[in-house]
């Protein structure tokens, strides 16, 4: 996944704009609107740098977990009361359950198949307490998913340039991502490549998943920033 680019995140998605601080507000009131728990413990998944995470604990006692260490490390150095755990949002097993999950930034589409799709919302939902909330922020759909779009990202400062171009592509239900990053610092210039593959679901499949964990589930179309949204609550049976 972000095998060269962790220390660039931060500042590709500052000058793309996103709005984690709307964002946060967001999901906290719907957080407040669906869940029935009294406490406040949430678990951010795949919490990458910690921004989510950092900003959902003004409001609740805010742990993390994400399968990339040296993202973990940003995340703990911005934050470091936060506490974070490494593990695969497939099969990730803390012993212990939350008032809510999140899985934001549409994370969740690097299960790829179907059937992690199942097997990673099953775990989730186990990590949840009885009457609390899992919301995810899904991956495009194959209609949604453009194949052949190219895009750039520019960072401009002076200790750092930073030029990152996007390709988009498909292989069967796996949207293909490749960036090209150029990256100019006063110790000289560097070329990488990543290749991010993700899969895209169906809103039935994310439906399907999510009412076979258990979960009374409630999809919102728009959601934070036009992905939509899936909400689930816990029964308390």
């Amino acid at each position: 996944m972000f095998s060269t680019s962790e220390q660039y995140y931060d500042e590709l998605y500052s000058v793309m704009g996103k709005n984690y601080a709307q964002e946060t507000n967001k999901v906290h009131k719907l957080i407040q609107k669906h869940k029935r728990t009294g406490g406040n413990t949430l678990l951010d998944i795949a919490c990458g740098t910690g921004t989510h995470a950092g900003l959902l604990s003004e409001f609740y006692k805010v742990e993390g977990l994400d399968l990339d260490k040296k993202m973990l490390a940003i995340a703990h150095k911005k934050y470091p009361k936060i506490i974070l755990h490494q593990g695969d949002m497939v099969n990730f097993d803390l012993q212990k359950q939350y008032d809510a999950i999140v899985c934001l930034f549409s994370s969740i589409g690097y299960v790829k198949t179907t059937s992690k799709l199942r097997k990673a919302i099953q775990t989730m939902s186990r990590h949840v307490l009885p009457s609390g909330v899992l919301l995810i922020e899904p991956w495009f759909s194959e209609e949604q998913w453009k194949v052949g779009r190219a895009s750039m990202l520019q960072v401009n400062k002076p200790e750092l340039k930073l030029v990152r171009i996007s390709h988009t592509g498909k292989k069967g239900k796996i949207s293909l991502l490749e960036f090209q990053y150029l990256v100019g610092t006063p110790k000289g210039i560097k070329h990488s490549t990543e290749v991010h593959e993700m899969g895209l679901f169906t809103n039935e499949e994310y439906m399907d998943a999510f009412l076979s964990a258990g979960l009374k589930t409630y999809h919102d179309k728009k959601g934070l920033d036009g992905r939509g949204l899936y909400i689930g609550r816990k029964s308390t049976k």
